[in-house]
C-alpha cells in the first residue's frame, strides 16, 4: 500500500527515540534543540545511493541499519557520541512496511544512545538515503588525520574483509558500533579515522596529512578463518582485502607512552585492539611485510563504490 509524505511522518513519529534537547515535535518545518551547554557539536552526513553503495538486492531494514553505522562510524572517529539525526530519503517503493523497517534498521543502532530523528525530507525516485548526525564532544582532541606522530604505534579496532566477503556472497555486512572506543581514544589517540574506504585509504590520509611513513605487519590483521582460506587458494589477494570498504572499524595512532596504558583499559572492559605497525619518518616510506618477508601492496589503490 502506497503511503503519502504525512504517513511516512506519522511512522517516524511513532518511533520516536526522546532526547529532552529537542523542544519541537518532528513534522514542524524546521527542529528546534537546545543543546548541552559543556560540549562541541560534532556534524557528519553520508548518502548512500542504489547501485553505487548497495544493489537492489538490500532490505529496507539493512539500508536503514548500514546507513546509520556508517554515520556514527565518522563520529566515532572524531571521539563524539551521536545525539540527534536528520534523514532524506528518495524511494520507488513509498509503501508503509517498507519505511517501518527502514525505521527498525536505524533504530536497532538508535536506541542504544539514544538518538533522536528530529526531521529530514521524502521524496520519490530511485532510492537513496543521506543521514545527517550530530553528536557531542566532551574532548577537545578530535584525533584529526594530520596530527600522528613518528614513533606512533599503529591499531585497528577489528577484522578487516568482513564487507567484501559479503559482498561476493550477496549479502551485507552489518557492523558493530565503536563509538565507545572512539569516545575513550580521546584520552589517548593523536590521529583516528574510520576504514569506510579500506585499511589503504585510512593509512594514506594518516600517513599524507601528517608527513609520515609506516612499517605496518599485515601477519598482524585480523582477518577470519575463511578469509584466510581464499588467501591461500589464491581467489582473494591481501590488495583487495585492505583496499576494500565499509568494514566501518577504526584506524588509529597512539603514541608509544600511552600504548601500554590504553591495550590495558581495552583488555580490561573487553574491547578488542589490533597493534598492527608503527609510524616512521616519511623518508622510510610506507612498507608492508607478513611474517617478515615484503609485500608487494600498492597503497594508492584506493577503494571506489563505483568498482563494486
Amino acid at each position: 500500500m502506497k503511503i503519502t509524505e504525512k504517513d511516512i511522518i506519522d511512522i517516524v513519529s511513532k518511533n520516536y527515540i526522546f532526547r529532552e534537547e529537542v523542544l519541537t515535535p518532528i513534522g514542524e518545518d524546521a527542529c528546534t534543540l537546545f543543546p548541552k551547554q559543556d560540549s562541541n557539536l560534532v556534524v557528519t552526513t553520508d548518502t548512500m545511493v542504489q547501485n553505487t553503495h548497495f544493489k537492489d538486492d538490500i532490505s529496507p531494514y539493512e539500508l536503514g541499519y548500514i546507513s546509520a553505522a556508517s554515520n556514527i562510524s565518522d563520529l566515532s572517529a572524531m571521539g563524539a557520541i551521536p545525539a540527534f539525526a536528520l534523514i532524506n530519503l528518495t524511494i520507488e517503493r513509498p509503501e508503509k512496511a517498507y519505511i517501518e523497517d527502514i525505521v527498525k534498521g536505524y533504530n536497532k543502532i538508535f536506541s542504544t544512545f539514544p538518538v533522536a530523528v528530529v526531521g529530514g525530507d521524502t521524496t520519490y525516485g530511485p532510492t537513496s538515503i543521506t543521514m545527517t548526525l550530530i553528536g557531542y564532544s566532551t574532548n577537545n582532541n578530535f584525533m584529526l588525520t594530520s596530527n600522528a606522530k613518528n614513533g606512533d604505534t599503529v591499531f585497528i579496532s577489528g577484522a578487516v574483509g568482513d564487507s567484501l566477503l559479503a559482498r561476493k556472497k550477496n549479502k551485507y555486512h552489518m557492523p558493530e558500533s565503536r563509538n565507545n572506543l572512539g569516545n575513550i581514544l580521546a584520552e589517548y589517540a593523536n590521529s583516528c579515522t574510520d576504514m569506510s574506504d579500506g585499511l589503504l585509504d585510512s593509512l594514506k590520509r594518516i600517513t599524507k596529512k601528517s608527513n609520515l611513513g609506516a612499517d605496518i605487519s599485515v601477519d598482524k590483521i585480523k582477518i577470519t578463518e575463511e578469509l584466510q582460506k581464499k588467501i591461500v587458494e589464491g581467489i582473494f589477494s591481501w590488495q583487495q582485502l585492505l583496499s576494500y570498504g565499509d568494514d566501518y572499524e577504526l584506524f588509529f595512532t597512539v603514541s608509544k607512552e600511552k600504548t601500554t596504558a590504553l591495550k590495558k583499559l581495552c583488555k580490561s572492559i573487553n574491547i578488542e585492539i589490533l597493534e598492527i605497525g608503527t609510524l616512521l619518518k616519511e623518508s622510510n616510506g610506507i612498507n608492508f611485510t607478513y611474517n617478515k618477508d615484503l609485500l608487494d601492496i600498492n597503497i594508492n589503490k584506493k577503494y571506489e563504490h563505483f568498482n563494486k
